[in-house]
């Protein structure tokens, strides 16, 4: 069989899948031995206080300590949220995938599928578990949510549109989760939750990025959708993973300059300090759509329009980050 799949880019597509298969049977997550919950959860900071939304804005000054750090807690839980609306989503979508042998042709992708599938149903039991732990709620599932897969499945042989748009959302996640608990303050448990959750994206997130590599070729309406699309899809998922008014409704923040829902957002999302935190969370995924093909010099002023033109000189200029 693997002899039909010659072509280097697609061999080393079913090598890789070969070896994340033998990592997830070696240590993946478990609901027990990873995580400390048998600390006390006391008043805890479960985002690191430069990652908060409000942080850089004229906002930060009119909030309390104590409003600030619950404020850090809810739009953490709204973060692990949507991982569990997404992931019980991707649990449904690739069991059926897998029911209907959609990938049974190339070596080794099936049996990733079925551990991809126990990690992601193991993550959201932890997710609802932190979320317990720490005295708050899960956040409804955002209604566009709800028809994630039904709109995104795919056009070609294989579901790569699914694969892709699950790669971007968790990708975006994962990488704001791993700079919003890099500080020594953090619980130790929020920590835990975030590392072992990142250690195992981290395998999901390079299959998903190789699988594009290695069969885009098979979808020529794929290739063209996404390199139209993933600025706009990009720019949305940056913005919407800062906050939402629901976390400031939750806290109740007491000073009324808070009620005023666009003048917030608008202070939040386009404050100097969120954008250098969005060139430094973006410039690694931009890398990566320079180097499969996804960005396309005919899309330039479309990346530009989306705000990413900062993003393509550092990576096209081979610019430093901290230049």
């Amino acid at each position: 069989m693997e002899a039909i799949f010659a072509e280097p880019k697609k061999q080393r597509l079913f090598s890789l899948t070969r070896k994340l298969i033998d990592t997830s049977e070696r240590g993946g997550m478990t609901m027990l031995a990873h995580h400390p919950w048998d600390m006390e959860v006391g008043t805890p900071w479960i985002r690191k206080k430069e990652r908060v939304s409000i942080y850089g804005t004229p906002y930060w000054d009119l909030a309390s300590e104590d409003e600030i750090r619950r404020l850090a807690l809810e739009e953490t839980v709204s973060w692990w949220s949507g991982f569990i609306g997404l992931e019980g989503l991707v649990i449904e979508y690739y069991m059926r995938v897998v029911n209907r042998g959609t990938f049974a042709k190339l070596p080794h992708i099936e049996e990733y599928m079925k551990h991809f599938i126990k990690e992601e149903l193991i993550h959201t039991l932890v997710f609802k578990k932190a979320i317990a732990y720490f005295g708050s709620e899960v956040f409804p599932m955002p209604e566009f949510m709800r028809s994630f897969y039904d709109d995104n499945a795919g056009t070609g042989e294989y579901p790569l549109m699914a694969v892709y748009m699950t790669m971007l959302i968790e990708w975006v996640a994962d990488l704001y989760q791993q700079l919003d608990v890099d500080a020594d303050y953090i619980h130790p448990l929020a920590s835990a939750v975030v590392r072992e959750h990142w250690k195992e994206e981290v395998r999901h997130i390079k299959w998903g990025q190789n699988m594009i590599i290695g069969l885009a070729d098979t979808d020529p309406e794929f290739q063209h959708a996404i390199r139209e699309f993933t600025p706009i899809y990009m720019r949305q998922l940056v913005d919407q993973g800062v906050t939402n008014v629901d976390c400031f409704n939750r806290v109740g923040m007491a000073h009324p300059a808070f009620q005023d829902h666009e003048a917030l957002l608008e202070a939040v999302l386009y404050s100097e300090h969120r954008k250098r935190l969005n060139i430094e969370l973006c410039v690694p995924m931009v890398r990566y759509f320079v180097a499969a093909g996804i960005y396309d010099e005919a899309y330039h002023d479309l990346w530009v329009e989306q705000g990413f033109g900062t993003e393509l000189d550092i990576v096209l200029n081979k610019r430093s980050l901290a230049a």
